[in-house]
């Protein structure tokens, strides 16, 4: 009987030597990550370039929690190897950024159709992999085409017949309140849609927002316009938010510029 009781005392005594070192090395590893700049820049922060400009980006920011990267195949079968493969000198092809807007405080999920949160916005930079020689300048990217295909009827730019630019001259009303040309899109599939865009005088078309208005009440607002300054090939911004902010697309570009200028690094 006292040798039994002495061998489940040796096991446990065992047992628990084994758990307090297993304990105090956790306690090591976490105190070594939690101290290491490099540790928690990684745990923080996602790093990579536009171009030649270095960029830190807040993961709390992130949609996923994470960039992707040129070079990496979303859709192939080795994703997270691919992925964590690159690091902060590799390219990023694009970042999406959840943002509550006018604060630009990082949100739970950023722009939703369906979101009660009607301040919550989505902020996407896209790097172009290609600049066309016909597109002339890096610093306009003209969105006519763009522009054509948002005017299509039905909700998808896919669907409907395309539209002449001699139509749009015709039909397009300027709105003095939005400083934007608008048409109204009639549409059979039940969804409301308008499209505004801006103008620069001998250039051609500089932005558009399509919003579009479901049954439900719920709405969507897309704007895109060009971003000559990330990219060696130039890059692009995409903002999603509800048509209650629509007044206000001028503050929330600017303020959209400004954050992802905030990430931004200088490399030393």
């Amino acid at each position: 009987m006292n040798k039994k009781i002495s061998t489940v005392r040796r096991g446990t005594i065992i047992f628990l030597s084994l758990l307090t070192v297993l304990v105090i090395s956790l306690l090591i590893y976490g105190y070594d990550s939690m101290h290491d700049p490099e540790k928690v820049k990684a745990r923080l922060y996602a790093c990579g370039k536009f171009g030649d400009r270095h960029m830190l980006i807040d993961k709390q920011y992130l949609l996923f929690g994470r960039v992707t990267y040129q070079g990496v195949n979303y859709w192939g079968k080795n994703i997270e190897e691919e992925h964590e493969a690159k690091g902060c000198d590799d390219q990023i092809q694009s970042i999406d950024l959840k943002v509550k807007w006018p604060e630009m405080t990082a949100s739970r999920e950023g722009f939703r159709l369906g979101s009660e949160f009607k301040n919550d916005i989505t902020i996407a930079l896209n790097q172009r992999s290609v600049w066309k020689e016909e597109w002339g300048s890096k610093d306009f990217f003209n969105y006519l085409g763009h522009l054509k295909r948002k005017l299509r009827k039905g909700m998808f730019s896919s669907s409907g017949e395309e539209v002449s630019e001699i139509w749009v001259d015709e039909t397009k009303k300027f709105n003095s309140d939005l400083g934007l040309y608008e048409i109204e899109v009639k549409s059979d599939d039940g969804v409301g849609k308008k499209v505004y865009w801006q103008e620069r005088k001998g250039k051609g078309v500089s932005l558009t927002i399509k919003c579009l208005y479901f049954k439900s009440g719920a709405t969507s607002c897309e704007f895109n316009t060009h971003q000559p300054n990330y990219g060696f090939n130039t890059s692009y911004i995409t903002i999603k938010f509800h048509s209650e902010l629509l007044p206000h697309w001028q503050e929330i570009y600017q303020n959209a510029e400004q954050l992802i200028h905030s990430f931004k690094v200088e490399k030393k």
